[in-house]
């Protein structure tokens, strides 16, 4: 009971209750269409990384007891520009926009 009010009692909730599901979930689509649109350099500079005959750009360190850590020291984005550090911003923010919608819809189903 006292997380209920909590979570209805902050002003993200609050906020949020002004925005339909909807909206916010073609938001967040929209959000991460046109990160990725933007960013459409930087993803193929990745995946031609990841998928190019030089293996001494990565470096992966793991075990079964450990979680795995993957080093790459080729700098992709020192070379971006501000226009895709927008679009990295936008595909971030897009996740957090749904998750929003779904835990809004968990939450008008319970109440």
């Amino acid at each position: 009971m006292a997380a209920r009010l909590v979570i209805y009692g902050s002003e993200l909730v609050k906020a949020m209750k002004k925005f339909s599901g909807k909206n916010l979930l073609l938001m967040g689509v929209i959000f991460l269409a046109v990160g990725l649109f933007v960013n459409i350099r930087v993803i193929c500079g990745i995946i031609s990384m990841l998928t190019s005959d030089k293996t001494e750009s990565i470096g992966i360190i793991g075990g079964a007891d450990a979680p795995t850590a993957i080093f790459i020291s080729e700098s992709i984005f020192k070379d971006m520009s501000i226009i895709e550090k927008a679009g990295l911003l936008l595909i971030i923010a897009a996740p957090i926009l749904i998750i929003i919608v779904v835990v809004k819809c968990i939450i008008n189903r319970r109440g």
